[in-house]
């Protein structure tokens, strides 16, 4: 939707912040941004879905663009030159007001911030870069996500359906360091979703040959194995201790209680955590945020409140899902179903670690009706204010960082 604005030099006066941005040289660059004139107006886009008008009678709007496409000026010197090309004296106070206009628009970012990364991890991370300009900000450039990936590590816990699929996706992200747990060795029933396996690894420890995958795809990435089972809280516990993770990606399923204990491990020490699964044609991704979000804590009290006042058709909803709970279990993760929630799970992932959006699924489940052409709800848990997860013992802060690199 178009939107008309007043010329951002037109009487804004602009906060003394945006010069420096809390001490950084700043150069207001210009993104990949097209604008065209139709008599006094320009109109101007990055995103095809939003775009907005400026009234420029005399080209100095159009003038300022082409100069902050050049890159390279401060906003001293961005005055300087505008005050040249327009043949009258633009006070810096001015182009500092269009500059925080334009930055609210999404339309800048800090060149300064920028060309850090050199050649090969520019070459590397192209389309992580183009992805992230989007979000940029003259606050955080698409290098500063890209090289917080680059110093995060996720601890994934179980490298079967699930993971299978999201650890190439944060390779693919350049996440610097993963720790890989898991207990089991490659089976021919894996095949059906599991692509980080080859047929000669039949019989082999699925862990070390999902490290060997993460090694081979990028040496650069920093991987550790871990051949273990999750028996309790304090076996999670542990892990998290000896990892210290930036947050937790799960995706085991057995023994029964494994997801509680993840929870309460990754509340106890303020670890966001994330998790998916499906029962039989229904999938769920959820995440918790400790201290930000509700927990699975919260989803079971929640679910014990509403089954003591259940009646009529709700009481026997809950007397189907005890009966579900006495059937045989069943692998019904097909490689679409394993696919579509490890990329979902990644996403989520990728929302904890650089924050370019907040978390989308933290008390929030996201279910995925696969029988319904894959119709999608939230449902929010409540969050229940004697929960630990109202108070973790570490703060989650640290996780949350401004990504501004050092």
């Amino acid at each position: 939707m178009a939107e008309d604005v007043s010329p951002p030099w037109d009487g804004v006066v602009a906060s003394e912040s945006i010069a420096t941005r809390e001490g950084q040289r700043m150069l207001p660059q210009l993104k990949g941004v097209v604008w065209e004139r139709s008599g006094a107006d320009v109109q101007i886009v990055y995103d095809f879905r939003d775009s907005f008008i400026v009234t420029d009678h005399d080209g100095s709007v159009e003038a300022l663009l082409d100069l902050l496409r050049e890159g390279g000026r401060t906003p001293e010197t961005l005055a300087r030159a505008l005050s040249d090309r327009c043949g009258r004296d633009v006070p810096v106070d001015d182009v500092l007001a269009a500059i925080e206009t334009f930055d609210g628009h999404g339309l800048l970012e800090n060149g300064a911030r920028l060309g850090r990364l050199g050649d090969s991890a520019t070459g590397r991370y192209y389309s992580n870069l183009a992805f992230f300009e989007s979000f940029a900000t003259l606050a955080r450039s698409r290098e500063d996500f890209q090289e917080r990936l680059t110093r995060s590590h996720v601890l994934v816990l179980g490298t079967g359906g699930l993971n299978s699929n999201t650890i190439p996706h944060l390779c693919g992200l350049g996440v610097g360091r993963l720790t890989v747990t898991d207990r089991d060795v490659v089976e021919p029933r894996n095949f059906a979703r599991q692509y980080l396996y080859r047929w000669d690894d039949v019989g082999k420890s699925k862990v070390e040959r999902a490290a060997a995958w993460v090694r081979a795809f990028d040496p650069s990435i920093d991987v550790r194995s871990v051949e273990a089972s999750i028996d309790g809280v304090a076996d999670v516990l542990r892990l998290l201790d000896v990892a210290g993770p930036d947050v937790v990606l799960s995706g085991v399923d057995s023994p029964d209680g494994i997801d509680d204990w993840v929870n309460t491990a990754c509340v106890v020490r303020g670890i966001p955590y994330v998790r998916a699964g499906i029962w039989v044609t229904q999938g769920i991704v959820w995440s918790v945020d400790p201290g930000n979000s509700a927990c699975r804590a919260c989803a079971r009290t929640m679910a014990n409140q509403s089954r003591d006042a259940a009646s009529g058709d709700a009481a026997v909803a809950f007397t189907a899902a005890d009966l579900f709970r006495t059937k045989p279990r069943s692998n019904r993760g097909i490689g679409p179903v394993a696919g579509l929630l490890g990329s979902l799970s990644a996403f989520e992932v990728l929302r904890y670690l650089t924050r370019f959006e907040p978390p989308a699924y933290a008390g929030n489940p996201l279910e995925i009706d696969f029988a319904a052409g894959c119709a999608m709800r939230t449902t929010a848990w409540q969050r229940q204010d004697e929960c630990e997860c109202a108070n973790p013992q570490t703060n989650s802060s640290p996780r949350t960082e401004a990504i501004v690199g050092s």
